[in-house]
């Protein structure tokens, strides 16, 4: 088990991209905490017991005070911290002649500032020779599209990435940064217009939408000892939508 004993936090990890690392993780023998929104708490529940995960805690990466506490208990229940996936994220889909600034501010503060702050956050309870992976987007690298703040607060997720590896090389404690392409599931289908799919499709060599699954390999390698030499990375995942 590539992952074994190893205390992990995934944010957001009730559903989505989250909840599929955190199983991938389980498998892997790593002790998960499914950690989301209050709102979120009966998902989280049911997907810590399908996984056998034995702690659920609530996180809100907009609320500094939310992520101390949430670490803070992680590791008075493990004894410390060995991965943190931030992946909690939202988006607020408009043209950029229409993107308000509210829409801009409210994704910026949860998929920038939200990832700085776990980063901060996190120090004081992360082993050393640990690792943390942000999870990025293929928004940051195509611009969108129909998404400005998002590609925007995503790209910057990949220079605070950079950051943070420097920061932590000292004391053996890999960052990086996973970017996934267009994953196909409800989300995008309410959010995501027949014409932006229809761009999207087009720039995609292996011409269809990932399955949230298929980023799992990469978050296991990411957060394995494999990945020792392996820092102030950003790991495209996205069936050859951006060629880099």
């Amino acid at each position: 088990m590539r992952l074994k004993d190893k205390v992990c936090v995934i944010t957001g990890s009730a559903q989505g991209i989250g909840e599929a690392i955190a199983g991938g993780y389980a498998e892997e023998g790593a002790k998960v905490v499914i950690a989301d929104l209050p709102c979120q708490m009966e998902q989280a529940q049911k997907v810590a017991k399908e996984i056998g995960s034995e702690i659920v805690l609530e996180i809100d990466i907009r609320d500094r005070t939310s992520i101390s506490n949430c670490f803070a208990k992680a590791a008075e229940h493990f004894g410390h911290i060995d991965v943190l996936v931030n992946n909690a994220g939202i988006n607020r889909t408009n043209d950029f002649d229409k993107q308000t600034e509210q829409e801009w501010n409210e994704v910026i503060d949860v998929d920038l500032t939200g990832v700085f702050r776990c980063c901060q956050e996190v120090l004081p309870h992360i082993a050393d020779n640990g690792r943390i992976i942000n999870i990025a987007s293929l928004s940051a690298h195509t611009g969108g599209p129909r998404s400005p703040a998002y590609a925007a607060a995503k790209m910057g997720v990949i220079a605070l990435t950079h950051n943070v590896a420097r920061f932590l090389a000292p004391r053996g404690i890999c960052v990086n940064a996973l970017s996934p392409g267009v994953i196909g599931n409800e989300f995008t289908e309410i959010t995501m217009a027949p014409e932006v799919k229809k761009w999207n499709m087009e720039r995609i060599l292996l011409k269809r939408f990932a399955d949230a699954k298929e980023m799992v390999g990469a978050a296991i390698f990411l957060a394995s000892d494999e990945s020792r030499y392996y820092t102030a990375q950003t790991m495209s995942v996205n069936g050859g939508a951006w060629v880099h």
